[in-house]
């Protein structure tokens, strides 16, 4: 009798001690998925205000560009008003959104924004506006429409690194790594678009950077356009020969961190 009472006794103890252990493991497991859930939706809240922002801004210069290509001084007063109106709204927001995309998307993104997408949103930014306060000047400066030109391919190449971009986040979003559960990189993410190589071809932001250190190197002249054009290709190879790497044309992490090195 007494052996059953004890076996009893045990039983309970044991389910009881059990049974909490296990409401326990699922509790915090439910807490930490309604966590996660969080801040997935909360990124892609920060996704879309960032996203939103980048396209209205390039839109609106892009406008800017066509009516002061096109000489329309109707379409050229309407774009540069519109585009006035988004800059002082992204300026509005700057801050607390290069913090948001911090706080999300981690510091290799938020570098990419700042430094290199932002920045080339200034940099044609300023062009168009220096643009458009001399488009009435009796004698245009020499080389006028060649900028103007240029000033087009570089938003191109904005635009292409925008999208690239925004795929990128989107593949954080999906796979819940964001946030607080920010990881490194795993096979078979999608690769940061700020790593991927140059060549014959390329068009982006990260083309422009590289023309900028080329040119600042020495090995020009060349236009700094974002397109990765047979000018750059030689002035590539001419970097790669100097430095004794393989003169192949391609930028790749190597070449990227040799001209760090000799342009910082």
């Amino acid at each position: 009798m007494g052996s059953q009472i004890l076996l009893l006794v045990l039983g309970f103890v044991f389910t009881t001690v059990l049974g909490g252990a296990l409401g326990y493991y699922f509790q915090r497991r439910t807490w930490d998925a309604n966590r996660r859930e969080s801040e997935r939706l909360a990124a892609a809240t920060v996704f879309d205000e960032i996203s939103r922002a980048m396209d209205e801004r390039l839109y609106r210069m892009r406008l800017v560009y066509w009516a002061l290509k096109a000489g329309d001084e109707d379409r050229i007063a309407g774009a540069m008003t519109e585009y006035r109106g988004v800059l002082t709204k992204w300026n509005d927001n700057l801050n607390r959104t290069l913090a948001l995309a911090y706080r999300y998307f981690g510091p290799d993104v938020w570098t990419f924004l700042t430094e290199v997408l932002y920045e080339e949103f200034a940099i044609v930014g300023r062009h168009l506006e220096g643009r458009y306060r001399h488009r009435r000047d009796p004698e245009p400066e020499p080389g006028y429409e060649a900028r103007l030109y240029i000033s087009g391919r570089r938003l191109k190449a904005l635009s292409n690194d925008i999208y690239n971009l925004n795929r990128f986040i989107v593949s954080m979003i999906q796979r819940g790594r964001v946030g607080l559960y920010l990881v490194e990189r795993e096979d078979g993410d999608e690769p940061p678009p700020w790593t991927a190589d140059l060549s014959l071809g390329s068009r982006s932001t990260q083309v422009a950077v590289w023309q900028r250190g080329l040119v600042r190197l020495g090995h020009g002249p060349l236009d700094v356009d974002g397109w990765f054009g047979p000018v750059t290709s030689q002035a590539t190879i001419a970097f790669q020969s100097a430095n004794g790497s393989e003169t192949n044309g391609v930028v790749d992490a190597s070449a990227r961190d040799k001209m760090a090195d000799l342009v910082t």
